[in-house]
């Protein structure tokens, strides 16, 4: 059966891909032509990039909508444009959707977080009165761990009999032996130095200053820090203490390859975050070969594999004993548990993701057409 899906995709209409919008790239990348599914992606500025991959099985559009700061495009733009479309589904694979919905909705939530941040005014009208609404008139919530599914069904009961887990997968590129140059800058600031590899920025719940310690109290006067995944002027360099400060350094953002290089050459991935809905670095510095230090909370307790140390959240020591554990581990055995690790982490599938998402797609067309 022939499928129509329009994709809200503006997620991939930036500068610089983060989670969330790797999560819809892949979604629309790993579909194939027997699967018999047209794309429309859509996105609100034409002033940026729009990352859809290509070739794309459909096509992309760009449209502008007056009182984006009041979610007019979302609400209004899109909906108008979905009665044209000759769509039969539309994906929101970002969180929100509208309240309009003149075909049948599928939202992802990735997790609640939007929901338990402080917000005020319009924001908070927004998240709570009008996506509460939007939620009960979609046809099927889509979210990406267990965690997040207990987390969705506690804030909203009414979701529960709607909601479907689908893990993420992990691109191709971590399990390719080609590797991607570093930026210059990086690599003078390195000068060769072994290097901790960071992951999160600058939200507090991601505990950048945690690594900043381990660092610290590491032994390793050699050892050096890089910091990935901060916006523009919002690393908080101003915390690191100025004796360290010539061994840390902040990654500027990078492709695929780039980062999957920065992974593998690191003595180990630090990840200290307190929340997560799914937890990419958890699987990618696995699936890369390199140790990876996290807790075991939320998502987190189901990506434990054979390249992780985990240990309580503000267990410091305990943290800190992991890393000089894997930082004095012999050659022999970190090859070992790398290729373990690897293995391990190629049960993170994309394709296996969307042919879950398409499962989806098709029930909630089926259970549409019989009302």
């Amino acid at each position: 059966m022939n499928l129509h899906v329009a994709m809200v995709a503006r997620t991939l209409n930036v500068r610089h891909l983060r989670g969330t919008g790797r999560y819809v790239q892949e979604i629309l990348r790993n579909v194939t032509p027997a699967d018999e599914v047209r794309w429309t992606a859509y996105a609100h500025d034409p002033a940026l990039p729009f990352r859809v991959p290509e070739p794309l099985l459909g096509r992309a559009e760009l449209f502008e909508f007056r009182g984006d700061r009041f979610h007019l495009w979302e609400q209004i733009g899109l909906p108008l444009k979905l009665r044209q479309s000759g769509a039969q589904i539309l994906h929101c694979g970002e969180n929100t959707a509208p309240v309009w919905q003149p075909i049948p909705t599928i939202v992802t939530i990735h997790d609640t977080v939007p929901w338990s941040d402080e917000t005020h005014g319009v924001q908070h009208v927004y998240m709570h009165d009008v996506q509460r609404l939007a939620l009960r008139r979609c046809a099927h919530v889509i979210t990406i761990s267990e965690s997040s599914r207990r987390d969705i069904v506690a804030r909203w009961p009414f979701l529960a009999d709607r909601l479907t887990v689908i893990s993420h997968g992990i691109a191709d590129d971590f399990f390719s032996d080609e590797r991607g140059p570093l930026p210059d800058s990086l690599l003078q600031a390195l000068g060769g130095a072994p290097y901790l590899l960071y992951l999160g920025g600058a939200q507090a719940r991601k505990r950048f200053d945690w690594a900043v310690e381990l660092l610290a109290r590491s032994g390793r006067e050699d050892l050096h820090l890089v910091g990935c995944g901060f916006g523009a002027g919002t690393a908080p360099l101003d915390r690191i203490p100025p004796e360290l400060r010539a061994r840390v350094h902040i990654a500027p953002f990078l492709e695929d390859g780039e980062l999957v290089s920065l992974y593998r050459g690191a003595q180990a991935a630090i990840y200290p975050t307190l929340y997560e809905g799914f937890g990419f670095p958890a699987v990618e510095a696995q699936a890369a070969g390199t140790p990876v230090l996290f807790s075991p909370v939320s998502s987190l307790v189901d990506l434990v594999g054979p390249l992780a140390w985990t240990n309580e959240p503000q267990d410091f020591d305990g943290w800190l004993s992991s890393l000089q554990a894997i930082l004095a581990m012999p050659a022999a055995v970190r090859a070992e548990r790398a290729a373990a690790g690897m293995r391990w982490a190629r049960g993170f599938s994309w394709r296996r993701s969307v042919e879950k998402h398409l499962e989806v797609y098709r029930e909630v067309l089926a259970r549409s057409r019989r009302r």
